[in-house]
């Protein structure tokens, strides 16, 4: 038994001993050297100049998930104010509210890190104010800021803020034929053409027609139509996409009916502003009195 198992040993010391000298460098030994040393360099210089994924991934969050202000609660809405559009359909009962949202694809990550003309939209559940879903109205045939915003006026939807400093607009993409068979796209734009126009209308067909040229009031159900097609914007809670700021909804211009030809919840959105009870709580809060953290959620 013991020569059996000696035997064995020296089995096993022939099997992994080493067969070369240590200097002896085998295969492709200097090019993997080589690569490895110059994998080190490229790190080190993305580095020093802020061009690591990590990097960029700040900055992208840094610039769009800045927090922004919204228009204190008043009886209409004005041009020229912050605003957020929330949509009142939803994926599920369970889920919260979906609110229109600025969205950057996780391939030009290396390219931009704030939006730009093309970026597409979508409707997340993200409900705190910040540069990616926040908005302002405008008017395309002159400046109405501190002005009310009307039934059946044509409006610009601009974006917050942009990377280049210039103006971006929500605009209706006409059907080509890469989109045959598909709802018109939306993106943001830099040219406030026609098919950047949009308007507000209410949410009940019967009382359309006498509501156009009165004023728009905030957190009440209305349609946002395209001027140019005549479409609707929609949101989409089926088509689900998963993009660079988690699991979202598509956003499109088409108009959803039901078997009485009324337009359903896909169309229905609500012109959000800060409600004057959220400003008394913070006034209260910064005075030092003891405020329920779930007040703020309401």
């Amino acid at each position: 038994m013991a020569s059996r198992r000696e035997q064995q040993e020296r089995d096993e010391m022939l099997q992994n001993r080493i067969i070369y000298s240590l200097p002896t460098r085998m295969g492709n030994w200097n090019e993997q050297l080589a690569l490895r040393e110059y994998e080190t360099a490229m790190a080190k210089y993305k580095m020093q100049h802020c061009r690591l994924v990590v990097q960029n991934v700040k900055k992208v969050f840094h610039s769009v998930l800045k927090p922004t202000s919204l228009a204190v609660e008043a009886p209409s809405v004005q041009f020229g104010l912050n605003y957020q559009l929330k949509a009142l359909a939803s994926p599920s009962k369970d889920t919260t509210s979906l609110y229109l949202s600025c969205l950057l694809n996780e391939t030009d990550n290396d390219v931009i890190q704030h939006f730009q003309q093309g970026c597409c939209f979508s409707a997340s559940p993200l409900r705190i104010p910040c540069v990616r879903n926040t908005f302002r109205l405008r008017s395309p045939i002159h400046d109405e800021v501190d002005q009310r915003v009307r039934y059946g006026q044509d409006l610009l939807i601009e974006i917050y803020e942009s990377g280049d400093g210039e103006p971006l607009f929500l605009r209706s993409e006409n059907l080509s034929t890469d989109t045959f068979g598909e709802h018109r796209a939306i993106r943001m734009s830099k040219f406030p053409d026609i098919y950047c126009r949009f308007k507000f209308l209410h949410w009940d067909p019967k009382k359309r027609h006498e509501t156009i040229d009165t004023t728009v009031k905030p957190d009440t159900t209305v349609i946002i139509q395209h001027v140019a097609s005549g479409q609707n914007l929609a949101v989409e809670p089926h088509s689900l996409i998963p993009k660079f700021f988690g699991t979202e909804c598509l956003v499109t211009c088409c108009t959803y009916r039901d078997s009485h030809k009324m337009e359903t919840a896909e169309n229905f959105w609500s012109v959000v502003s800060r409600p004057i009870s959220d400003t008394a709580l913070y006034v209260r809060a910064a005075k030092g009195e003891d405020i329920n953290v779930e007040q703020f959620d309401d």
